[in-house]
């Protein structure tokens, strides 16, 4: 056997560069989506160029085009960040009660505290005043009723209501729907009027418009609390 000390050993370095090449990547997709979401909540995506992006996200144009090829590209990368954490939000709002009512409500609370923390989100979202529960922007936002739209967890949630007498006997993707109208509304005023009202106030004023809305008895929803 030959001696082997004293050898080098060749490492190659095509997976590390790539690597590295990735986490480049990603840390550049970070900046410049918070930069386009700022840029888009103020101006629009039609209105925004990615020059100002690149400005913002204070990279040169080059780096931006490196990094993503355009703003409908830029428009997907939010909403696939920003959904994914709507959605675990949700969730996590959810587990955390047994009963329908209770988790509804908690579910529909913590979907409105996740806008009222990301306002500039909730501009984008707002900024052509489409109705989110009309097909094309329940189309936008991911609103498919099965598994991983985010309204799929309320549409879950109107079916056990309605089963169990809760809630109004509707179709519960109306309800759905209904539902999102609401919270658009309340939270279209709450950017009108410059983002004064305390988030707690808006928080009730949803639940209880909520629970006027869907409850059979919302004389009683108190005890169910």
């Amino acid at each position: 056997m030959g001696n082997t000390f004293g050898t080098k050993r060749r490492v190659s370095t095509g997976p590390l560069k790539k690597r590295i090449a990735e986490e480049r990547r990603t840390m550049y997709l970070e900046v410049i989506t918070d930069a386009a979401e700022r840029i888009f909540a103020s101006k629009g995506m039609a209105g925004a160029h990615m020059q100002e992006i690149a400005a913002e996200a204070d990279i040169s144009l080059g780096t931006l085009y490196a990094a993503i090829d355009g703003k409908q590209s830029i428009l997907s990368e939010i909403l696939k960040v920003r959904l994914k954490g709507f959605l675990d939000c949700i969730q996590a709002a959810r587990d955390l009660h047994d009963s329908t009512l209770g988790r509804h409500l908690s579910v529909v609370r913590a979907g409105t505290q996740y806008f009222l923390k990301n306002p500039n989100f909730l501009r984008m979202c707002c900024n052509d005043r489409s109705n989110w529960a009309s097909s094309p922007s329940f189309s936008i936002l991911k609103g498919e009723l099965g598994p991983g739209g985010f309204a799929s967890i309320p549409y879950q949630l109107f079916v056990c209501g309605i089963s169990e007498g809760i809630y109004v006997n509707e179709d519960p993707g109306l309800l759905v729907r209904k539902m999102l109208a609401l919270k658009q509304a309340e939270l279209i005023y709450w950017l009108d009027h410059d983002m004064t009202t305390p988030d707690e106030v808006i928080l009730e004023r949803v639940e209880s418009q909520f629970i006027r809305a869907f409850c059979i008895h919302p004389e009683l929803v108190s005890q169910d609390r």
